[in-house]
């Protein structure tokens, strides 16, 4: 009989905790809006309406501030918004330009002032200087410095990682055949390589076989930002103990692009091997990497798309020097 019962006090223990529980939403596959709304005086404004419009989509969120004048957005996509704040006796005020990436919170803070609704205020958004959101340590590399940036044959966005601090400069891991997608190694904070964590949209990339590197590298002109976290890692970055990356796609919109590229590499821009035999010809190295991107629309404002492809043709030839023993010495002198 007793064991009866603590059997039960047990069952009803465990489902009061699971009913205490609130559901956590995973912010490392979206990212949010989140702020404040005062007036003039300083003083918070509750109930104000706030709707939020991604800009290339046009897809819109309503919400409203609670009783002490915040909101928060959650679980939106990667984007540019516009979010306009309106309330009766105040006039509209609207922060275009708004950027968002997945895993990220944004804050966007309003003052409203007296006047008729159907006066507008608009305004441009700035990046934050600090995040005060989250403790995480964080850094972003953007759509402009992935396209503008140099980077080595391969076009591997893991080498802009060198611009994070506390990220040893990464550096080619293994050959073609255990690691095709030529991911990079590199520590973090002093940690080692196996413990960083490489996610694309939230889905962990790390290779099984070789955890150090990641399975599948994405072509640059698909990628829309980077976000890096080096350390005070959030509970949904899990699996990372030196540094967590999350790359956001690029999305169709209701605008048609796309992007053709191809680069070159050969012989000619190559060294010549210090210890190659006069008169003798460099070794064949021609490496050919092209592709390209679209994305637009199905139905408008509802269904997009986007597609990329990238191909890499490597023809090169290999060869080694070594000493072999002469005749003389063969015969043993």
């Amino acid at each position: 009989m007793k064991s009866r019962l603590h059997l039960c006090l047990a069952a009803a223990a465990v489902f009061g905790i699971g009913a205490a529980v609130q559901p956590l939403e995973a912010q490392v596959l979206y990212g949010s809006i989140v702020g404040r709304v005062t007036d003039a005086t300083g003083a918070v404004v509750p109930g104000a309406a706030i709707r939020i419009v991604n800009m290339e989509t046009n897809q819109t969120r309503n919400g409203a501030t609670d009783d002490s004048g915040n909101f928060a957005f959650t679980t939106l996509p990667g984007g540019i918004y516009e979010v306009v704040f309106s309330k009766e006796g105040f006039q509209t005020y609207a922060v275009r330009n708004v950027s968002v990436a997945v895993d990220q919170v944004v804050r966007v803070d309003a003052t409203l002032k007296l006047g008729a609704l159907t006066e507008t205020i608009q305004v441009t958004a700035e990046g934050a200087v600090l995040q005060t959101d989250r403790a995480e340590i964080r850094t972003e590399v953007v759509s402009k410095q992935l396209q503008d940036l140099p980077v080595p044959i391969g076009r591997n966005y893991q080498n802009l990682f060198i611009l994070v601090p506390g990220i040893t400069p990464p550096e080619n891991n293994h050959s073609v055949a255990a690691n095709p997608s030529r991911g990079l190694g590199f520590h973090s904070n002093g940690a080692t390589r196996n413990s960083n964590s490489i996610r694309i949209e939230g889905a962990i990339t790390n290779n099984l076989w070789l955890p150090h590197v990641a399975a599948y590298i994405p072509a640059l002109e698909a990628i829309e930002t980077v976000s890096v976290v080096t350390g005070s890692f959030d509970a949904d970055q899990g699996l990372s103990g030196g540094m967590s990356a999350n790359v956001q796609l690029k999305s169709g919109s209701n605008t048609l692009r796309g992007s053709l590229f191809e680069y070159h590499f050969d012989n000619s821009l190559k060294a010549r091997p210090y210890f190659l035999p006069a008169g003798e010809r460099k070794p064949k190295a021609i490496n050919n990497q092209l592709g390209g991107t679209l994305g637009g629309r199905i139905i408008r404002d509802k269904l997009f798309y986007f597609g990329s492809y990238e191909g890499e043709f490597d023809r090169q030839t290999g060869g080694r020097l070594l000493t072999v023993p002469t005749a003389a010495i063969r015969a043993g002198d």
